[in-house]
């Protein structure tokens, strides 16, 4: 890659930081404005001013609501990435799955403008990110006034800024070009893709080397929740060897023919079940050390429902392993919460009949299993507490009263028009969507969370052991647990338990950007081309009755193609010339 690239405007000594106002990360480190510029001198001759910098990485960093219209803060226009999912769907005229992707619309030529499409190459920060992680790394030896302990967990929090923005653009393109130190304008270099297995395990080393340098757990939660840990960085490990020991990258045969995929920049160049095992390894290593250390679990007080709002929601929870946020608290409609409430009053990110009929009953029992007590004149009744931390369903409890689903009521008549147009409309997140509940309140970004390393633990097991352990039962069993559900039914075969957990997944992580990943990295084509459905409730002399309508199609339903499943990079990066090589299907 070469210098006049964006990856290469890491000029050390034209480093700029802005502000020189006192500073806590966890309350308010987010809400000032830059006051001054300072020199990379200057930076790394005060510890106040490195960790400011520091800061300033973690703002680089991912999150999933959208918040604003730049490039970084407007997810896909303004939607969600779930809207492009099988649980999720949008009505959001100006978004980016109306724009691009339901239409067919989307290819590489857009993603020379970063306005609405899922992950932009150069326009999400995580150059930014990746720059400020290595200028840390090899100056923060400078600093006079730490002692050197600290120095080494400010280089191993630097390493983690590295390794997330590294890891969201695996998994949205594969191999990547991998910068391995903070490059100055004189030098002459040139990076090409590395190949998908090369940049999984340069991740892994970032992430292995920070592992030790980390506390366990953060004592400060009101001043420091949210700087990364030991559990943080074994959770990540275990986020990344998963994805990279799925299919997509690893099977006998690339997901679809290309030049990226002859130089196995888009697969491993063949199937290796060690890498089953390794993730496995990960996740029970994470899981091993809390049972040893204690310090993280679900949040499980008895209560299933406000558990699991808490669990995604509270913060400081013990359950949140990486959160990332924008600033501290909202501070009205026009500030972080507004766009994302906007939007999805307009539209976006709308769930979907499949969706809803994906929870079980509230004994874990699958809604069409013989016996389950599933009223098809009483649908939403009984069923697991998720859905309505989930979804908002007709008759469920909200803004102190009871919501209107049916067509006509307060919830279809009258809340920005298309939020509630399949009948549903999203609750995580949203909540009751008023000052009480979602103004004002504590604004983080879950962006891994516990439950996802038990599921995880309990895939990768069944996969390298060729079907479910006793130990993936549990793990799976764990999260349902909590829930208030039964454990799964035992005797599954290898495919069957998959799926479960799968599906388990969706359940417990709806709009919290684990569905797509999921969907690719499986390459489970079904979920681009099966019917999406919603429900509409019909209220009559105070009876309802329900019929399921077909939402609008999308363009992937007929005419599918894999090169979905990863992103095209933009073409005036590829004309560049330094190597970097298009995705297949978008060239």
């Amino acid at each position: 890659m070469k210098t006049k690239t964006l990856i290469y405007i890491i000029a050390l000594l034209a480093l700029v930081i802005n502000s020189c106002e006192e500073v806590e990360f966890g309350n308010d480190f987010l809400e000032k404005e830059p006051s001054i510029d300072v020199t990379s001198d200057t930076i790394f001759n005060s510890i106040e001013l490195t960790e400011r910098y520091l800061w300033r990485g973690y703002v680089t960093l991912p999150y999933g609501l959208n918040t604003g219209w730049p490039a970084k803060r407007n997810k896909i226009g303004m939607d969600l990435l779930e809207s492009l999912t099988d649980i999720g769907t949008s009505f959001l005229a100006w978004g980016g799955p109306n724009r691009l992707y339901y239409n067919g619309q989307y290819s590489a030529a857009v993603e020379n403008d970063a306005s609405n499409t899922k992950y932009h190459y150069t326009k999400e920060e995580s150059w930014e990110g990746i720059r400020i992680g290595w200028n840390i790394i090899e100056n923060v030896d400078r600093v006079p006034d730490a002692p050197t302990e600290y120095k080494e967990q400010l280089k191993a929090e630097a390493k983690m800024i590295i390794a997330i923005h590294y890891t969201d653009m695996f998994r949205h393109f594969g191999g990547l070009p991998w910068v391995d130190h903070a490059y100055i304008p004189t030098e002459d270099t040139f990076l090409p893709r590395s190949t998908s297995k090369e940049t999984m395990n340069n991740i892994v080393s970032l992430i292995d080397e920070a592992i030790p340098l980390l506390p366990w757990t953060i004592q400060d939660l009101s001043n420091w929740d949210g700087r990364f840990t030991k559990a943080a960085a074994m959770g990540l490990k275990a986020r990344v060897l998963l994805f990279g020991a799925s299919p997509l990258f690893n099977s006998n045969e690339p997901y679809m023919a290309g030049e990226a995929s002859d130089k196995n920049m888009t697969w491993h160049g063949g199937y290796d079940s060690n890498l089953w095992t390794r993730a496995a390894e990960a996740a029970k290593d994470l899981l091993d050390n809390i049972n040893a250390n204690g310090g993280y679990d679900l949040v499980n007080t008895g209560n299933p429902r406000q558990d699991f709002q808490d669990g995604y929601y509270k913060r400081g929870n013990g359950e949140i392993l990486i959160s990332t946020r924008v600033r501290f608290r909202t501070q009205g409609f026009w500030a972080t919460s507004y766009y994302f409430f906007q939007s999805s009053n307009y539209g976006a990110a709308v769930p979907t009949g499949n969706y809803v009929d994906m929870f079980p009953m509230a004994d874990g029992t699958p809604i069409d299993a013989p016996g389950s007590g599933w009223d098809p004149n009483d649908p939403w009744a009984n069923r697991d507490p998720r859905l309505y931390e989930s979804v908002l369903v007709n008759g469920d409890s909200y803004r102190g009263r009871t919501a209107e689903l049916w067509i006509g009521g307060r919830e279809r008549r009258n809340i920005g028009h298309n939020g509630s147009k399949s009948g549903f409309r999203q609750r995580k997140f949203w909540l009751d969507g008023n000052t009480a509940t979602s103004v004002q309140s504590i604004v983080q970004w879950p962006y891994l969370r516990l439950p996802e390393i038990y599921l995880s633990y309990a895939e990768a097991l069944n996969e390298s052991n060729g079907g479910p352990t006793q130990a993936a039962y549990d793990a799976v069993n764990y999260v349902r647990n909590r829930a208030g559900l039964n454990g799964l039914p035992t005797g599954l075969s290898q495919v069957e338990f998959r799926e479960a957990v799968l599906k388990e997944r969706a359940l417990e992580f709806y709009q919290e950007e684990v569905r797509w990943f999921d969907i690719i990295r499986w390459k489970m084509e079904d979920s681009f081309t099966t019917p999406i459905y919603g429900v509409n409730t019909i209220r009559e002399n105070g009876q309802f009755t329900y019929e399921i309508n077909e939402l609008p199609e999308r363009y992937w339903k007929n005419d599918f193609s894999p090169k979905w499943y990863l992103s095209a990079f933009p073409p005036d990066e590829i004309n560049k010339g330094y190597g970097l090589v298009q995705n297949p299907g978008w060239e």
